[in-house]
């Protein structure tokens, strides 16, 4: 005998695919994933994690001649009511620095990722004479590495440099180099006071002895 159920199967198969078409209905839609809306959230975590970018982490060297320096530079700020730690810094001597250079500061960025680096010419004979000096000197690079301050020169009234920031001049408030006369006519070391002042702030009044 041959069974003749195929035939009336695929009738039947046919049939119900007629009269019930496999249309989407609104609650399939509703219960459906949100695939596009899923693929942006993917895309855009994945870009996230590939533009993350590394935690900074700031170095702190600071050659054993230059580290008293560093430590009244945050005591001055201090006393100034001014809050400052240095914890991002390099500040090493560097014999590639040209006669012409007595040290460099890398940057003055505002933002903190950015590893602060003060090189230092080793050849105090052209660059510095006096502690003073040497002060001013380190004081002017951490004015543009810490303070992010930039050179500035303006004069007072009486022809002295306004400020610390001045380019090329670490005897603001330095011993007379070489006198001429009478020695207190060129030792400004009384002035040291107002340049620190103005150093942690570029408001400061003028002060008597420069009007």
């Amino acid at each position: 005998m041959h069974k003749i159920c195929g035939p009336n199967k695929l009738n039947s198969r046919s049939q119900h695919s007629a009269e019930s078409p496999n249309f989407t209905t609104m609650k399939d839609i509703e219960t459906r994933p949100p695939i596009i809306l899923l693929m942006i959230l993917v895309f855009t975590w994945m870009t996230l994690q590939c533009t993350k970018e590394e935690p900074f982490l700031p170095v702190l060297d600071i050659h054993p001649d230059f580290q008293p320096l560093v430590d009244l530079f945050e005591e001055e700020a201090s006393k100034r009511g001014i809050n400052l730690t240095v914890d991002n810094l390099i500040l090493q001597y560097d014999t590639s620095l040209t006669q012409f250079i007595c040290a460099e500061c890398n940057s003055s960025e505002s933002v903190n990722r950015v590893q602060k680096q003060i090189l230092v010419n080793p050849n105090n004979r052209i660059c510095w004479q006096y502690s003073q000096e040497l002060e001013a000197l380190i004081f002017h690079e951490l004015g543009h590495c810490i303070l992010r301050r930039s050179h500035l020169s303006d004069t007072l009234p009486n022809g002295d440099p306004k400020s610390l920031m001045i380019v090329g001049d670490v005897t603001v408030y330095a011993p007379c180099r070489y006198v001429f006369g009478q020695a207190e006519d060129c030792n400004n070391v009384f002035k040291r006071s107002y340049y620190i002042d103005e150093l942690f702030d570029s408001k400061t009044p003028i002060p008597d002895w420069a009007k």
